[in-house]
């Protein structure tokens, strides 16, 4: 048995005791532990990255990507490179750091069990990659959050079949899909994800509210469930629990978990301020904020966005204006509207009681109950909008998400 080394560097002694659990899990694994941050131990770790199978560095505040580049570029293709964060990080921070040099980037806390898998993965000697290991490219899914402006305006609605159509639907009958989503319900009171969709209800937030659960990988097998459409489901529970029973940190970890499994993460929140919606808007990529052109809605959309604000939150929100069909000509309330938003009012779904009230009454998504009908095309629209600015940040070039 071929004895492989890690060597840790961290000032976090939560994350060292976490690094060593996961560690006594394999007997061909020693591990070297340095207190500090990656950029303290100087010279120090380009040796660490030529002596050692791994190095792990952790990070909590900003961290100097010149650092990660010049240990890159020191140590070449020897060793490999883990980052623990225990802070949200961006998508546009995560892809800096694999950019940088990085190999994986992993949230913390995480699941023993992830930790351990993640470990072993990255243990692979790299010389045996193209003929026994042919590693799944790093997804860093877009994470998007469906915020009411105001009740009953349809962002549940919208929430299910926007997460439809980010399948990417392709093929002559459309039956083949390019990317993998999941929507999450986190209205964990009056969530009505899983009844719009005929499931039966997971308990998964249940548990891990009552069991002060991490969420990690395993945790996501067992609570998420799959839709005959392959949309994969965390639904609210079946039972009332309160809205502040699961933590900041809960929350995080679940979406960090979501963004490493997933192309497209959509998030139904509740219309209410709790803790954790912080971990939400920090992490969404997109935060679309559903309401209408009325004084009142568009009031309270301006009320969300100060207090976001003011939290120094900085939410990335897109306007959706819903029941109403994009005028050819904007009136005097929508250039009022846009002016107190300041922003534009970029996406518009009619009004289509019938048809949204069929697919709910049915258990089905629009683009099975009435596909050609006003509002599913304006969310197939909207869908393909978001995919295409999607691709476009990927490939480097300028990313036109307003």
């Amino acid at each position: 048995m071929t004895q492989k080394s890690l060597a840790l560097i961290s000032d976090n002694e939560a994350i060292k005791d976490s690094v060593a659990q996961a560690v006594d899990r394999f007997d061909d694994l020693s591990l070297e532990t340095h207190s500090g941050t990656l950029s303290s131990v100087n010279g120090r770790a380009c040796d660490l990255m030529g002596e050692n199978d791994l190095l792990v560095f952790s990070f909590s505040g900003e961290l100097n990507l010149e650092t990660v580049s010049d240990l890159r570029r020191s140590a070449g293709s020897r060793g490999t490179l883990l980052a623990l964060s225990d802070r949200d990080i961006s998508l546009t921070e995560a892809r800096a750091l694999n950019k940088s040099g990085v190999d994986e980037i992993l949230p913390y806390p995480i699941g023993q069990d992830e930790l351990a898998e993640q470990i072993q993965r990255l243990m692979v000697d790299k010389s045996l990659l193209p003929t026994i290991y042919a590693p799944q490219p790093q997804r860093l899914g877009q994470i998007i959050s469906v915020c009411p402006a105001r009740g009953g305006i349809g962002a549940s609605t919208l929430s299910i079949n926007l997460a439809d159509q980010l399948q990417g639907y392709s093929g002559i009958f459309r039956k083949r899909t390019r990317n993998k989503v999941a929507i999450v319900d986190l209205d964990l009171q009056f969530g009505t994800v899983a009844t719009s969709l005929d499931l039966q209800s997971s308990s998964g937030l249940l548990r891990m509210a009552q069991d002060g659960v991490t969420p990690d990988r395993t945790f996501l097998q067992q609570s998420l469930v799959q839709h005959a459409s392959g949309l994969e489901v965390l639904s609210a529970p079946e039972e009332f629990i309160p809205l502040d029973v699961l933590t900041r940190e809960q929350v995080s970890a679940l979406i960090e978990t979501l963004r490493l499994e997933f192309d497209f993460v959509v998030i139904d929140l509740p219309r209410a301020l709790v803790d954790w919606l912080g971990a939400v808007v920090t992490a969404s990529d997109r935060m679309m904020m559903v309401g209408d052109s009325s004084v009142s809605s568009v009031r309270q959309a301006c009320r969300l966005i100060e207090f976001f604000t003011k939290e120094r939150l900085e939410p990335p929100v897109e306007i959706v204006i819903s029941q109403e069909t994009k005028p050819t000509f904007r009136s005097s309330q929508h250039v009022e509207a846009q002016k107190a938003l300041e922003r534009e009012l970029r996406f518009w779904l009619p009004s289509d009681a019938r048809h949204a009230k069929q697919a709910l009454d049915r258990g089905q998504l629009l683009s099975q109950a009435s596909g050609s009908c006003a509002l599913s095309k304006a969310i197939r629209t909207m869908g393909r909008k978001i995919m295409n600015e999607t691709m476009v940040g990927k490939t480097g070039l300028r990313n036109n998400a307003a």
